[in-house]
């Protein structure tokens, strides 16, 4: 199974202002959660992020901050965002069946959004770099579950090449840009 950028949409999850300083490698996270942005900036894909309780764990980093547009921004209460009143519908309205999901934290609000999308028939990829915990255990812990339950674990630059399928199209250079971007 094969991502296809016609059929995909990036969900960012919870990548906090409060949060994201608590993460081990959360600025490396961060900066893949932006890099992934771009690349789907770059190829039309839908992009939504996911802030849990704002008004305490603060808003989207900056550097997601600047790449959310209007509409594009799902509060929550639920840990994983599909139990949240209203959401799955906003999420369904995409037309797009592969979730792409990265972000904070792995072991409970993203693990729990990607399981949840399962649920209701999704194609998920996990991004391996392009999300974190606190605790590298629990990272570890995440990954191991969702492989469990079919999801796919993938890396920020397996997502973007997948989603560009070739180098003969303009927007390989901006993809190239990106991956140096992040190292």
């Amino acid at each position: 199974m094969r991502l296809q950028s016609e059929q995909s949409f990036l969900l960012i999850v919870d990548v906090q202002a409060q949060l994201a300083p608590r993460v081990a490698c959360g600025q490396q996270v961060a900066d893949k959660c932006a890099a992934l942005m771009q690349a789907a900036r770059a190829l039309n894909i839908p992009v939504r992020v996911t802030e849990h309780c704002a008004d305490r764990i603060g808003h989207s980093v900056p550097q997601i901050a600047a790449l959310t547009q209007p509409g594009e921004i799902l509060s929550k209460t639920h840990f994983g965002c599909t139990d949240e009143p209203g959401l799955a519908e906003k999420l369904r309205s995409l037309g797009r069946k592969q979730a792409v999901i990265a972000g904070m934290e792995a072991h409970v609000c993203a693990m729990q959004t990607a399981l949840g999308l399962v649920e209701l028939d999704y194609e998920c990829f996990f991004v391996i770099d392009a999300s974190g915990s606190r605790r590298t255990t629990d990272h570890a812990a995440a990954i191991e579950r969702l492989r469990m339950s079919n999801v796919s674990v993938v890396s920020t630059e397996m997502v973007m090449f997948e989603w560009l399928k070739r180098a003969d199209v303009p927007e390989f250079r901006e993809m190239l840009k990106i991956v140096k971007s992040f190292g």
